[in-house]
């Protein structure tokens, strides 16, 4: 019986779903059936009815839950005391994170007065949504900071994680400025008018998604013409400065090149997005540090909530 025959596991019991399991998982659906049969093997019962959709636990599966739950922080806070005796507690916190958010968020948010026990070591990892994912699910990286909201991919809110918002962003579209501080580009045009559109790469379906929704809440479908794609949110920011078509974008990275008139916001908020910054790490302490680092964000949410500060950056999942 392996360690990660029980994180599946969990996962599954959260997403009651095979492929969104494996995919949380960062491997193949049969793959990750293998491994559920296995464990099923290993316990000598069924754990899960496969014969519903969405799939649930037997009555065995139920019974084995909570205990699967304890097991498992039970062996990660036994790896964290065997490190602590070891001496390795001065270890860097490691930080996976979305560039944008690594580039114009985690320097203030970490070096921020109200949190005094922040961490003085640390390292960052840049990556894409799904990348973040499986960075934490594989424990290459001690928390992951990301975009979240309720109509996202639900894929680390479904796992065994934990999470709290410590910030708030707002996904904005802008254009371009002309000479005269008028954006290039807008979306009022005379129906049929194709709109140059700068767009995030196929393969980053997180925002892709988010921008999905808000178009669908416009008055008429918007004849967007893709001419430029990246992953990176800063790539786009340059290419609409430069001119080239408009583009939806955290605001926390465009806000000083609207201030500057190098871009414009369009569309109003009925073309924009609220959406959460989000701190996840997996059930289960980790080094000192970073056990240090989580309780303060606890404690500071706790502190929030108690005084009743509807608007907090800070709440707890």
């Amino acid at each position: 019986m392996e360690l990660a025959w029980l994180e599946d596991f969990l996962e599954l019991v959260a997403t009651r779903n095979f492929s969104t399991a494996a995919a949380s998982r960062n491997i193949s659906q049969p793959a990750f059936s293998r491994r559920i049969k296995s464990l099923e093997a290993w316990v000598g019962a069924d754990l899960i009815d496969r014969s519903t959709y969405p799939v649930h636990p037997t009555a065995a599966g139920h019974m084995f839950f909570g205990r699967c739950q304890e097991m498992v922080r039970d062996m990660y806070r036994l790896r964290t005391d065997c490190r602590n005796s070891a001496g390795e507690t001065s270890r860097p916190l490691t930080f996976a994170a979305l560039h944008t958010l690594a580039i114009y968020f985690f320097p203030i948010w970490i070096s921020s007065p109200d949190m005094p026990n922040a961490p003085v070591r640390s390292s960052m990892h840049t990556a894409d949504f799904l990348e973040c994912v499986e960075h934490l699910s594989s424990g290459k990286c001690d928390f992951a900071i990301t975009y979240d909201h309720p109509d996202g991919p639900p894929v680390l809110e479904a796992g065994p994680f934990e999470s709290l918002q410590i910030g708030k962003d707002r996904l904005v579209l802008v254009s371009g400025a002309g000479p005269e501080g008028r954006p290039l580009f807008d979306i009022d045009v005379p129906e049929g008018t194709r709109i140059p559109y700068l767009s995030y790469s196929w393969n980053d379906g997180y925002l892709g998604k988010l921008i999905s929704l808000i178009q669908s809440r416009g008055r008429r479908p918007l004849n967007l013409n893709t001419v430029f794609q990246s992953s990176l949110a800063e790539g786009l920011k340059q290419m609409a400065v430069a001119g080239r078509g408009v583009a939806w974008l955290p605001q926390i990275c465009v806000q000083k090149s609207i201030a500057q008139g190098e871009l414009v916001q369009i569309g109003g908020q009925q073309m924009s997005l609220e959406i959460e910054i989000r701190i996840f790490r997996r059930l289960g302490t980790r080094n000192r540090e970073g056990e240090a680092l989580w309780k303060y964000l606890c404690q500071r949410a706790e502190h929030i909530r108690g005084r009743g500060m509807v608007d907090s950056t800070l709440t707890m999942r």
